[in-house]
C-alpha cells in the first residue's frame, strides 16, 4: 500500500493548476483532468460523473474505464456507489467496492477489474453537481491526505462546471 505524502498532494494541485491554465474545449479539459488525477494518485481509474438532470448522473470523462462508456453510462441518484455519493453528499472510501452495500456493476465501463473506490461529491454552495471517482486494482483505503487533495480538486471542478468550462 502506497501512502501519499503531503508534498505529493501539493504536486497534484500544482499539476492541476498547470493543466487548467491551458485553453481547450470542454471534453478535452475533462479528459486532461481525469488523466492528471489518475497519474498523480497512482490509480488506474479516475472518472467524473455530472448531473444531466436532477435525478440522473452521466459519465462525462474517464481515465481507465472504457472510453466508449463516456456519455453513454448513466445512473439514477442513489444508484450504486456513485449515486450514493451524489445523494448523500458524503465520500465513499472502500478497499473492496464490489462487497460494499449498494455496489452496482456497470458492464459497459469495464470496472469489474477494480477493488478500491473513492468517490467524492462535486458540489458548490450546497448544490450537487456530480461525483469525482478514483479506483484501483489494489485493495486499499485512501488516506486522509489523498481525500483532502481530491476534495479540493472536486471544488475546482465544481466551480468550472458552474462557469460552463466543460461545455463545448
Amino acid at each position: 500500500m502506497t501512502e501519499r505524502t503531503e508534498s505529493e498532494s501539493r504536486k497534484l494541485l500544482r499539476r492541476l493548476r498547470d493543466v487548467l491554465s491551458v485553453s481547450g474545449e470542454g471534453q478535452d479539459r475533462l479528459d486532461r483532468i481525469t488523466h492528471l488525477i489518475a497519474d498523480s494518485m497512482g490509480t488506474e481509474v479516475c472518472s467524473i460523473y455530472l448531473f444531466r438532470d436532477p435525478e440522473t448522473l452521466e459519465l462525462c470523462a474517464t481515465e481507465g474505464l472504457n472510453k466508449e462508456a463516456v456519455h453513454q453510462t448513466r445512473m439514477k441518484l442513489g444508484e450504486g456507489l456513485v449515486g450514493r455519493v451524489a445523494r448523500t453528499g458524503q465520500p465513499v472510501n472502500t478497499a473492496d467496492a464490489p462487497s460494499e452495500k449498494g455496489f452496482r456493476y456497470m458492464p459497459e465501463t469495464g470496472e469489474e477489474l477494480f477493488s478500491s473506490f473513492l468517490g467524492l461529491p462535486i458540489q458548490r454552495v450546497g448544490e450537487k453537481l456530480g461525483v469525482l471517482v478514483v479506483q484501483s486494482k489494489t485493495a486499499r483505503q485512501f488516506s486522509e491526505d489523498e481525500i483532502y487533495a481530491l476534495d479540493v480538486v472536486a471544488m475546482v471542478v465544481a466551480e468550472m462546471t458552474e462557469l460552463g468550462a466543460f461545455t463545448s
